[in-house]
């Protein structure tokens, strides 16, 4: 009786062809497993959704229309993600966009499967894609939770658009910049253009009217002048020699600032040497000691440019030297820590007061010393000619103590 009145009330909860319900069996965690898998897509064990309980045709619609949309938008939101992540390969985070991805599709498969359900009690397939969504939620929250003090590190697009502002006002002014350095660069350069004109007219016009002079001076017999006269007029020669000097002088440094030497790769050694042929002499009869250690043996330069700062260098060291003790002269190179080769050229003669003349001692006919042989064209030639292929030079000295200058290639 017990029996027949527990049957009336399942028919009556699970619908009129549903079969009687079967007591549990017992049975091992193993072989539930095994049956399971094994049974995955069995539905023996459970009438459609439509015969289990008491479903009206609204009711039934309503449930299996909205998991099909739910299924629908859970299926097209991955896809756009996908197509985004394609598109924009910069998108920071791609293994979070794929997990979401995954999350987003096995939900949408569970509403599927529950909609078909109503047909299709497929119910052990719907418990394992239950798992695995789970599984892959977890997954993807533990992710989140990983990248989250990231994400908060990302700039807002506020922010963003505040730099792109800025970036914009600072490009502006920048390109007004240059607009005007464009503009003051055009001026200079023609500035320079009408100096260098400038410069050759007038040289070329006075070392005419010079010449001139020298050769009117020539013509004149100064034995027929009288004692006052000739003495004037050999005061004219002197001064027209002296502007002829010094137009000549200007004349060669105007064309060492201009005119474009080829540089090649010379040995320091050897052009030294040929240098100290032209001073044998003078070093023997002056019992100097010359020494050199070419650490870099070689350098990128002009060989007349070298050639004439060493006869500069070791000529100056030979005219100032002190008449107490021999003469030293020392040449060295090196690379500095500027990865820049060096020469230097030290002496012990009688150095140079860099306190009273420092800032004067490479100027044009610019002397220290009391000596009639000194014209003050050497170390204007040297910082021209060195400076003329983007190098410098440097001195230093002490009144008695010699001196040491640095030419910096």
């Amino acid at each position: 009786m017990k029996l027949i009145d527990s049957l009336s009330h399942t028919s009556k909860l699970c619908g009129p062809v549903c079969a009687p319900v079967k007591p549990p069996v017992k049975a091992s965690l193993g072989t539930q497993v095994a049956d399971f898998f094994s049974n995955i897509f069995s539905t023996a064990d459970w009438p459609p959704r439509w015969h289990c309980g008491s479903w009206s045709d609204f009711h039934g619609w309503l449930y299996i229309i909205s998991d099909i949309g739910i299924w629908a938008a859970y299926f097209a939101i991955p896809i756009m993600m996908l197509l985004l992540l394609r598109k924009k390969k910069d998108i920071p985070f791609h293994k979070i966009f794929l997990l979401f991805v995954a999350f987003i599709l096995l939900c949408g498969l569970t509403h599927l499967i529950d909609a078909a359900i109503f047909w299709w009690p497929a119910y052990r397939l719907s418990a394992l894609v239950r798992f695995i969504t789970a599984v892959v939620s977890i997954f993807t929250v533990y992710a989140l939770y990983r990248v989250i003090p990231l994400v908060f590190n990302l700039r807002t697009v506020a922010e963003l658009e505040a730099e792109i502002e800025k970036r914009r006002i600072v490009e502006e002014k920048l390109s007004q910049n240059e607009i005007a350095l464009n503009r003051s660069l055009e001026l200079t350069t023609q500035h320079n253009q009408q100096l260098k004109n400038f410069t050759h007219i007038l040289s070329h016009n006075i070392r005419n009217h010079a010449s001139n002079i020298a050769l009117v001076s020539s013509l004149v017999q100064i034995e027929k002048l009288d004692k006052t006269n000739a003495e004037l007029f050999e005061k004219i020669n002197n001064v027209s020699r002296s502007l002829n000097n010094t137009l000549e002088d200007l004349s060669h440094a105007i064309k060492i600032k201009e005119s474009v030497i080829k540089s090649t790769t010379l040995n320091f050694e050897a052009v030294t040497d040929g240098v100290l042929k032209i001073f044998e002499s003078d070093l023997k009869v002056n019992n100097a000691k010359f020494a050199a250690d070419f650490e870099a043996a070689e350098v990128t330069f002009p060989h007349i440019y070298l050639e004439s700062i060493l006869i500069n260098l070791i000529s100056n060291a030979l005219k100032y030297r002190r008449a107490d003790i021999p003469l030293e002269i020392k040449l060295k190179t090196y690379i500095n820590n500027q990865l820049r080769t060096v020469l230097e050229c030290s002496d012990n003669g009688l150095g140079i007061d860099l306190t009273l003349h420092g800032k004067k001692i490479f100027g044009l006919y610019k002397t220290f010393h009391n000596r009639k042989d000194a014209h003050g064209v050497g170390l204007f030639l040297v910082k021209t000619q060195i400076e003329s292929q983007g190098g410098q030079i440097e001195v230093e000295s002490t009144p008695g103590n010699g001196a040491t200058f640095k030419i910096i290639f």
